[in-house]
């Protein structure tokens, strides 16, 4: 080859160099999806290690000397796989990057309202607990004496309303007796002096007796108005002093339960079952409660989780609830788990100058005990399928001067171009509307030859 021919070549395969290292380049990015962070860190990779970054080009370099100078040897194309096309499934997917994250409710705080030093930390980081079940004690010698006086006031406040209720109906029918002696007495009076009345007025009795009988008659009078006005006076008492003796019991009776309740904040209980996950306080610490509930134990429901998927804004519209949703865990490789959109938040989260929409995936029980709070999921929204269609798989797809082309496979072993039109757009595989049939050869992998 004289020096003309090969700047020619040279210059060819260069231009072929160029635009397979920018495709290269958009279908590595496409595969690794990789944002501004991870971006940064490969960049920080390549200026820390020069050294295995050039090592790299270089072998990269040979790989395409091999593709582009070797692979060609006759100026013919070379099919390396082909594939046969037929019918089956299309799913359409999105691709996004999600988290494990507790359920509102499946993490609680757990504090103290009582002042006092932890007299007693019954469990650790980790520990299984069950709802009701005591996690720690403060010490509480002060709010049991605040009990006891509770106690002691309200036994008093029970004599007293006893005293009233016994003593006063006593003195309620006493004060009744008087009045019906009083009222007897009257009435003997008062026929006393009509008798009188009559004597003296058939001069058989002097004037001096019907005045005696007059004054003895108003005397029992007046006694008899004072035994009543008694009677009321102690009726009236009575309720009264039953009234105030019955609302000083109930308070006695709400302080000693205010008192209880005091002495119960000491002993920390759990409201649910679930796991402890952080302990912010050890035994004989002082715990000091003022405005806010100091928090001690946070326990966790591990059988309560979700997954919050972030959509990015171009593929968010797709989205809608009911959808199914796989995805997986790098700490459990080869396994994946299946969940349903249950809402798209309406309002967006934005991260490094991207928009995205946080999508919700409630976990069922079995899925959620597998996996733990803050974990990162690889994740993949199917937004449509269709079954039994015409598809062609996604490697036989080429770019070629900016168009797809699809390379059918003769019997004879030669290739042509094929103009196709798609359907819908599956991860794998693509639906096939037109340019190609069922049974039709295409080419996956080949290298295209070029004139000298």
């Amino acid at each position: 080859m004289d020096m003309k021919k090969f700047g020619c070549a040279f210059k060819l395969y260069a231009t072929r160099i160029e635009r397979a290292l920018k495709l290269g380049a958009m279908r590595i990015e496409r595969a690794l999806k990789l944002d501004a962070e991870q971006s940064g860190r490969l960049l920080k990779f390549v200026k820390e290690h020069k050294k295995i970054s050039a090592l790299c080009a270089l072998v990269l370099l040979f790989v395409l000397f091999r593709l582009f100078f070797g692979g060609v040897t006759d100026g013919k194309p070379q099919v390396l796989a082909t594939a046969e096309i037929g019918r089956g499934t299309v799913v359409k997917t999105l691709n996004a990057t999600g988290i494990v994250t507790p359920e509102v409710g499946a993490i609680v705080k757990i504090g103290s309202r009582a002042n006092g030093f932890i007299r007693k930390m019954h469990v650790r980081v980790g520990d299984e607990v069950r709802k009701d079940q005591v996690i720690a004690e403060i010490d509480s010698r002060e709010l049991e004496a605040q009990v006891a006086e509770a106690e002691a006031a309200l036994s008093r406040a029970e004599v007293e309303y006893e005293r009233i209720l016994n003593t006063y109906p006593l003195q309620i029918r006493e004060a009744e007796a008087q009045t019906a002696s009083a009222r007897a007495s009257a009435d003997y009076q008062d026929l006393n002096f009509k008798r009188r009345k009559q004597l003296v007025e058939q001069d058989l009795d002097a004037h001096d007796t019907l005045d005696v009988a007059r004054q003895q008659q108003i005397a029992a009078q007046q006694a008899l108005v004072a035994a009543q006005a008694t009677r009321r006076r102690l009726e009236e008492e009575f309720l009264r002093q039953r009234e105030s003796a019955e609302q000083a019991k109930k308070q006695a009776e709400a302080s000693l339960v205010t008192a209880r309740i005091r002495l119960d904040y000491a002993t920390i209980r759990t409201p649910m079952d679930g796991v402890v996950s952080q302990v912010t306080a050890q035994e004989g610490e002082t715990v000091v409660a003022g405005l806010q509930v100091v928090n001690l134990i946070t326990v966790l429901d591990p059988s309560r989780l979700e997954m919050w998927v972030y959509v990015d804004e171009t593929d968010v519209g797709q989205v809608k609830p009911g959808m199914v949703v796989e995805f997986s865990v790098d700490s459990l490789p080869g396994k994946t788990f299946t969940g349903q959109v249950s809402l798209v938040y309406p309002e967006p989260e934005v991260k490094d100058s991207i928009v995205y929409y946080r999508t919700v995936v409630p976990l069922d029980k079995a899925t959620a005990l597998q996996l733990k709070a803050q974990m990162t999921t690889q994740c993949r929204v199917i937004v449509g399928s269709k079954e039994n269609v015409l598809m062609a798989p996604n490697e036989a797809v080429k770019w070629v001067n900016g168009e797809q082309v699809v390379y059918k496979v003769d019997r004879d072993g030669g290739i042509k171009p094929a103009q196709v039109l798609f359907g819908m757009r599956g991860a794998e595989a693509s639906e096939v509307l037109e340019g190609l049939s069922e049974g039709d050869v295409v080419a996956t992998r080949l290298v295209l030859g070029s004139a000298p």
